[in-house]
């Protein structure tokens, strides 16, 4: 009995013990749960937290590198990267999100993008946590390619005064925006692989650039009648050049139709509408014949065949002269037939101290050899400050008329690989490139249409007893109307046949991978109807790089447009970085 009721007493307190440590262990298992809850919420709320993160920081990414493509003004580059954005977060995100919010290099050329996402927590709120915010922050800078850049600029007389200074400003802003600047000031003077070329044009180009030797380039005396007919014997020549002092660089286009004795035997047809090179086909210098001698035969250049050694007196500037009627092209002095002799070791070019080389500053009233000839070519040019300084340099010159198709062809030379190593430095001798090696642009503009011009005061186009243009008109790259050049001596077929040779070099330049911008500049109504606006309509390599500007404002507006849009072309093209 004894044995039993030991037992008894053992197993009870037993029982007591256990009871006991029960109740300690439920409460350490509930005090334990205490943390294995909040790791089990921390890991659910910071997978989600992560999962925001990735979401938030990938749309950030591609909203920035989105807002550097596009290029432009911040707010359109703002606009380009918050679609972007948007359009990479998920429909019924978990998160709310705030932002993004773009900031801005002083150039633009680096983008930031922050942007937050916040989740409401799910365990982790009864920790004390109610909610947790992910955060991104996104850089992207503009990588810029390299291009060729050739800006084909209107200098003629209908450019004089606000129209060409809001040309200048225009174009300087452009070429500013390629540099990395804001359109006024900043960027860099250069810009690996980016080069930029300048065509001043009216009906001709200036090719007497800085440090160029232009022999090669030019027809020589007795080689060919279009040239010699505007070569002066008496005119001294200067070194390098096989021309007399006095010429300034302007050259005459190159054409067959009127002269077939032009001293080739393979002249091609259309050369004045090709890239092909003065080594193989070199030019006629531009030199506008005096018309201070009578003697002129319509449709030819002066008339050299008479025998008379007569002299002509001249008077006071600039209009006492005893030749009536006045040409329209009075000057020299004493010359004397059939040579066209200037007296003297110099030639005396009739002008007073209102009188420059090109008669800018008498307007349609200037004379000289070199009436019509524009400023100098700059060719692709790695220094925004030379490019920027030989916009500044241009200036409207008159007389002559427009002619568009000039300008286009000069400006192809500058990046046609056929005329790599032809250009004077600076240009590098590994320029222009083959053609699908680097972006390649030209930005054509002009106020006009092509036509001629005729001066209505003097002879040969406008006699006393005619209407101008009755017969002949001013002296061009074309030479005279009623030499025919163009293909014709009709004053609007000439504008029918430049409009069918530019419309052709277009297509041909875009075939080629060449990208087109054109700009009609309609300040004074005299870009033309619009037949002349869908000419240069279809010259743009596509409706959106055509623009017709009215005022200053839009001409700016424009230049700065297209700078932007050269800028994002240059992080698009897929061709060679």
């Amino acid at each position: 009995m004894l044995f039993f009721k030991k037992l008894r007493e053992k197993y009870y307190k037993g029982t007591h013990i256990i009871r006991k440590d029960a109740g300690v262990v439920a409460i350490i298992y509930a005090l334990a749960l205490i943390p294995v809850f909040g790791m089990l919420g921390l890991s659910i709320d910071v997978g989600r937290d992560y999962y925001v993160h990735a979401v938030i920081t990938g749309a950030s990414d591609a909203a920035a590198i989105a807002a550097a493509k596009a290029g432009g003004t911040t707010a359109n580059m703002t606009q380009q990267g918050t679609a972007i954005f948007n359009a990479n977060i998920p429909k019924n995100f978990i998160a709310t999100v705030s932002g993004p919010t773009f900031t801005f290099s002083s150039n633009n050329q680096v983008v930031t993008v922050t942007a937050t996402g916040t989740i409401n927590t799910t365990i982790m709120q009864f920790l004390g946590k109610p909610t947790i915010a992910a955060t991104a922050n996104s850089q992207a800078q503009v990588q810029v390619q390299g291009a060729e850049v050739v800006l084909a600029l209107d200098n003629t007389g209908s450019m004089f005064g606000a129209p060409m200074q809001g040309e200048i400003a225009a174009a300087q802003s452009l070429v500013n925006i390629l540099y990395g600047g804001n359109g006024t000031s900043g960027g860099t003077d250069t810009v690996t692989g980016l080069y930029v070329g300048i065509v001043p044009y009216t009906t001709t180009v200036n090719i007497n650039m800085a440090g160029f030797t232009p022999t090669n380039w030019l027809t020589t005396a007795g080689k060919a009648q279009v040239a010699n007919t505007n070569l002066y014997p008496n005119v001294p020549a200067v070194a390098g050049k096989s021309v007399g002092g006095q010429w300034m660089g302007c050259i005459e286009a190159r054409t067959p139709n009127s002269f077939p004795q032009f001293g080739y035997t393979s002249y091609p047809n259309g050369t004045d509408a090709t890239d092909a090179t003065p080594t193989a086909f070199p030019f006629g210098p531009y030199l506008y014949p005096s018309t201070l001698i009578h003697g002129y035969t319509y449709g030819q250049p002066l008339n050299r065949g008479t025998t008379s050694s007569s002299t002509v007196s001249l008077g006071t500037p600039p209009w006492g002269i005893t030749k009536n009627p006045l040409g329209d092209n009075d000057w020299g002095s004493t010359p004397t037939y059939p040579n066209h002799v200037l007296a003297g070791t110099t030639p005396q070019l009739f002008f007073g101290d209102n009188y420059n080389w090109n008669g800018t500053s008498d307007g349609n009233n200037g004379v000289g050899p070199n009436l019509g000839c524009p400023v100098p070519m700059l060719p692709l040019t790695a220094s925004q400050t030379t490019v920027q300084n030989t916009i500044s340099s241009m200036m409207a010159t008159f007389r002559g008329g427009t002619m568009i198709n000039i300008g286009l062809d000069a400006a192809w030379w500058m990046v046609s690989p056929n005329w790599t190593g032809l250009w004077p430095s600076p240009t590098p001798s590994t320029e222009p490139q083959p053609y699908g090696q680097t972006l390649k642009v030209i930005v054509l503009m002009t106020d006009g249409q092509n036509q001629w011009y005729d001066w209505p005061t003097g002879e040969p186009g406008a006699p006393a007893t005619a209407a101008p243009i009755s017969a002949d008109a001013d002296y061009t790259g074309y030479g005279r109307l009623g030499e025919g050049r163009t293909g014709t001596t009709n004053f609007a077929q000439t504008t029918t046949n430049l409009n069918t040779s530019m419309a052709n070099m277009c297509t041909t330049l875009k075939n080629n991978g060449i990208t087109i911008y054109t700009i009609l500049f309609n300040h004074n109504g005299s870009a033309g109807g619009a037949a002349n606006q869908a000419l240069f309509q279809n010259c743009a390599s596509d409706p959106t790089k055509y623009f017709l500007s009215v005022t200053n404002a839009d001409l700016l507006a424009a230049f700065q447009n297209i700078g932007q849009s050269i800028s994002t072309l240059r992080l698009t093209w897929p061709g060679k970085p």
